[in-house]
C-alpha cells in the first residue's frame, strides 16, 4: 500500500500525540518505509517527529514558566 506525505505525517503526528506509537517506533517504522522504498512517507515521518518534538518542547516549556510564576 503507498501513502502519501502528508498521510504520513498526519497519521504519524497523530498516533505519537495519542501515544498509539512512541519515539522508540518511529526506527522501525522509517526502516519499513525504507525498505520498502516508499521515501515519500519517509519523508512525512520524520518531519512529523521534528513537529512532535517541537510541539513536546513547548509544552515544558510552558509548564516551566507555570510553575516559575
Amino acid at each position: 500500500m503507498y501513502y502519501t506525505k502528508k498521510e504520513c505525517y498526519t497519521d504519524t503526528l497523530l498516533s505519537l500525540k495519542l501515544g498509539v506509537i512512541n519515539e522508540e517506533d518511529l526506527k522501525d517504522l522509517l526502516n519499513y518505509y525504507r525498505d520498502n522504498e516508499h521515501y515519500e512517507c519517509c519523508s512525512g515521518l520524520v518531519e512529523a517527529y521534528a513537529q512532535y518534538k517541537k510541539e513536546k518542547k513547548q509544552i515544558k516549556d510552558e509548564e516551566s514558566s507555570f510553575k516559575g510564576d
